[in-house]
Formats: C-alpha cells, structure tokens, sequence
C-alpha cells in the first residue's frame, strides 16, 4: 500500500470475447453433388484420418508398413490392392537405418526397381531409434501437449504432403498414460492434424498387451485405442489346425478390426517369400486355373478395346472403374464385376497393368495401362 495510504486509479481491461462458433453452411447441398470417401486404400485406410496396425513383436509389422510406403511411392500393388499413388513417409524409432536397409532391399526385388527408383518418386525414410522419439507428453491436468520433434514433423509433413505416414510403434511417439481415455483421444488427434495436413493417412504401429492376443483383439490399453480412430487392422501368426497352439513360421494374417467409411476388407493371409511377407498364393484347381486365365484374357481384351476408343477406365470405384464398365459390355457374356475385379488384382500383381497418370499434375488422375 502507499504511504499515503490510498491506491492510484487502475485502468481495468476488459476481456476480449472469444470468436463466435462456425456453424456449417449446407444451404446450397441441395444443388451440389455428395462427395465420395476419399480413400488412401480402398475400404482400408481413410485419407485424413489416423490408422492403427498392431501385432505381437517381430511378427512382421514395419516390413509391411514400409511396404505400403513404397507402394505409394511406386503406384504399385499392395497386399492385392492398388493404394494412391503419392509421396511417403516411414518413420521407425525402434530399428536403425541397416535394418530399414535391408528390409527395403527385398522390397526393391519385389517391385525390380532401384533404391534411386523409390527415392525419386519421394519416398522418405527416417530412423529416431536410440533418439528421444516422443511427440506428446501429458501435462499435470491431463492434456497432451505437442514436443518441439512433433512441430518439426508437422513442418516436414507439410512441405512434403505424404500420402501415408507410418509411424513405427506408439510406445516410443507417445509418452502419456496408455490405459487414459482423454489422453489417447488427444494424442490421435495430433496424429489425424498432421493427416489433414498432408491430405494423407497416418499409420501407427502398436503392440498388443497380453489380454490383446489373447482375445484376438489385438489391443493394448483402453478401447480408446479403437474408438479414436477410424480404420484399425492386426497382424497375427496362424495356427497350423484349429485344435493345434503350433504357429506356422512362414504364414501371416492381416485381420481387419475397423473401417468406418466403408466394409470391412477381408482377413488377409501373407506368406513369407522373397524376403518379406506377400499375399499368398491361391491353390487352384487345373480348372480354376483355366477359368481365371479365361476371365483375364476377357479384361485385356476389353482394355485393349477400350483404350484405343479413347475411353479410358481406372482401378478406382467411380463412373470409370474398368470391371464395372467390362461387365456391361457384350463380350463380358455374363461375366460379373466380382470376377474382373479379381481379375484386375491379378492383372496389377503380375506386372500386366498398372495405374498410369494423365491430366494436368495439379489434379492427377490415373487410367489401367497395359505394361
């Protein structure tokens, strides 16, 4: 208090009032068409969203999440699908470079392009193991505050604009309480922000706890896990009979727990070959043979057909998707848009095909070419 005992005059400030709230302006949908789910990989992985891929560890996980990544990179296939061809992101804090080294090594083989191949069409690795990889602590009143390495990411992510990052493993990004709803919630969405910044998917990569494996559900935690975001699919080992605990070595699936904008995929069984794990190869009949190779010589046939008339098709669901078209044109003669889309995945695994662009570069579109 002053000597005089009395308080000079204070000029009070008044607080500024807080923004008014956004509403949606959906007055003119009436006279605008809905938009299509827009899809990184078909019923699988959500552009702007954020993925979880988990699996017991050393059961294949980071080689099939960087498979993926080269994939886009490539416009090449994917555990029999065709993901966006793009940019790409993997980003491994548990393994170092040698080990990313090799693991990309039998992708290379796979594809039969080069390292400079992959790294040409922006393909971006980075290794923080051994490194302080965490991008969210929990402050004391419970919320998730972003670290300097997730502003840098998000600057990176940015520039780049990836079609998919993956994240190998939450346990090293993540350094909040697990089994905390609000926390889990808050850190998914730091990963869906930098998503929607690059008009991408994010993929994280976890380990199941041991209930997890147990019950097949292949989480870890709380179910905000599961509720937070929206595709989620585990990678499991695959018992040799139903009455038999004995693992196959050499056998994987991929089982597909979520997909919010669309059907389930279904479960899909790898095989390890080559180096990495692949779709693994159908034991058809002589007959079955035949039938496939009859419904495929079909679909060339009409893609040859309908390339030379200028009416170009693609391998996404749309006005143009090929076995859609195919299936309406009289040489299909009762063949279903099931089996020339089966046909086209066989078609893109064998190097036939593949997605070629065309348009302007500011807004790619792609049609099936024939190699």
């Amino acid at each position: 208090m002053p000597l005089d005992g009395t308080w000079p005059d204070l000029e009070l400030v008044e607080p500024s009032p807080p923004p008014p709230l956004s509403f949606i302006n959906f007055r003119d949908w009436d006279s605008e068409s809905v938009p299509e789910q827009d899809w990184v990989v078909r019923d699988r992985l959500p552009r702007r969203q954020t993925a979880l891929f988990s699996g017991e560890g050393a059961i294949g996980k980071s080689m099939t999440l960087l498979y993926l990544c080269s994939a886009c990179a490539l416009g090449r296939d994917w555990l029999g699908t065709v993901p966006e061809m793009g940019p790409a992101l993997f980003i491994d804090a548990e393994d170092e470079e040698q080990v990313i080294h090799r693991r990309l090594a039998a992708i290379a083989k796979h594809y039969q392009v080069r390292f400079k191949d992959l790294y040409n069409n922006q393909l971006r690795l980075m290794s923080l193991a051994g490194q302080d990889a965490v991008l969210a602590v929990a402050s004391r009143g419970g919320k998730i505050m972003p670290t300097p390495l997730y502003a840098q990411l998000a600057q990176a992510i940015g520039d780049l604009k990836p079609v998919v990052i993956g994240m190998a493993a939450s346990a090293n990004f993540f350094a909040g309480n697990e089994i905390n709803r609000s926390e889990v919630q808050q850190f998914i969405g730091l990963l869906t922000k930098l998503a929607i910044s690059a008009n991408g998917t994010v993929v994280l990569l976890s380990h199941p706890s041991l209930t997890g494996m147990s019950s097949g559900s292949g989480l870890s935690g709380n179910t905000a896990w599961h509720a937070s975001v929206r595709a989620r699919f585990y990678m499991r080992s695959v018992k040799k009979g139903e009455d038999d605990d004995e693992e196959e070595s050499d056998l994987r699936e991929i089982v597909f727990k979520k997909s919010n904008y669309g059907p389930l995929a279904d479960t899909t069984v790898l095989e390890w070959r080559d180096g990495m794990f692949l779709p693994k190869r159908r034991a058809s009949t002589m007959d079955q043979a035949a039938d496939d190779a009859k419904v495929d010589a079909v679909f060339m046939s009409l893609l040859r057909r309908f390339n030379s008339e200028g009416r170009l098709v693609g391998h996404k669901k749309g006005p143009s998707y090929a076995p859609a078209q195919f299936a309406t044109a009289p040489e299909a003669k009762g063949l279903s848009n099931r089996l020339f889309e089966r046909a086209m995945e066989r078609l893109f695994q064998a190097g036939t095909i593949y997605a070629a662009q065309y348009g302007r570069p500011s807004r790619r579109s792609f049609h099936i070419a024939i190699r």
